[in-house]
């Protein structure tokens, strides 16, 4: 004779709903904690493994039309040649030696201003449309990065542009130096993706005037003091 109480199918149906809850429960746990890995692992692999092919590519293109742009802004700045005495004045003793070398600084610092802000209004433009990346260079893989359709990456910030003038002397024969004139024009520029950023420096130097200076030339200026 099997003895059978409502207390006891109670108990058996309670104690088996728990355990099928409990591996409902334990499923869902794991389940989750898997998701939450893969989510880390691409969000790690976008942040850093995909970041890295992007900005790459981006760098190499900012690179190349900022020189374009600086190029150009130094070009369209110079309405007519810059001769080397707009820039420089010079005085000698009786003996034929330089005494004195001074840098207009009023002209040096209106052209370095011209050239700067043309420099980064070129290079704004030139970003504006954005930085054509393939496709497939957003999964990551070194590979594959140079093939699919062509995306435009407008995530660029042109942070700046800055512009100076230095100077070189060579000796050229007895008692003779050659003064080179330079404009030192650098690009800024910000790559940003997703929660990382990359800072891009750009800079090129431009002859812009020389002379030969006859006679012996103070120390003090062959050591780059002039534009100090």
């Amino acid at each position: 004779m099997i003895e059978c109480t409502d207390e006891k199918i109670y108990y058996t149906t309670f104690r088996t709903k728990t355990r099928r809850n409990r591996r409902r429960n334990v499923r869902r746990f794991f389940v989750l904690i898997t998701i939450l890995i893969v989510i880390g692992a691409v969000f790690f692999h976008i942040n850093n493994g995909v970041f890295d092919l992007v900005a790459n590519v981006c760098e190499d293109h900012v690179r190349s039309v900022a020189l374009s742009s600086i190029n150009n802004a130094v070009v369209s700045s110079f309405n007519e040649e810059l001769k080397y005495a707009d820039l420089v004045r010079i005085e000698k003793n009786k003996n034929g030696d330089i005494t004195l070398m001074s840098a207009d600084a009023l002209k040096i610092n209106s052209i370095s201003r011209r050239v700067a802000e043309s420099a980064e209004q070129i290079l704004n433009e030139k970003l504006k449309g954005g930085v054509p990346i393939p496709l497939f260079a957003f999964t990551g893989i070194k590979l594959a990065s140079g093939f699919g359709p062509m995306i435009k990456y407008y995530a660029i910030t042109v942070v700046g542009v800055n512009c100076k003038f230095d100077g070189k002397f060579t000796s050229v024969g007895i008692n003779q130096t050659l003064h080179s004139l330079y404009i030192t024009v650098e690009c800024c520029a910000d790559i940003e993706f997703l929660f990382k950023k990359r800072h891009v420096v750009c800079s090129s130097d431009i002859l812009v005037s020389e002379a030969v200076l006859v006679g012996s030339v103070p120390e003090v200026y062959l050591n780059g003091g002039l534009f100090r």
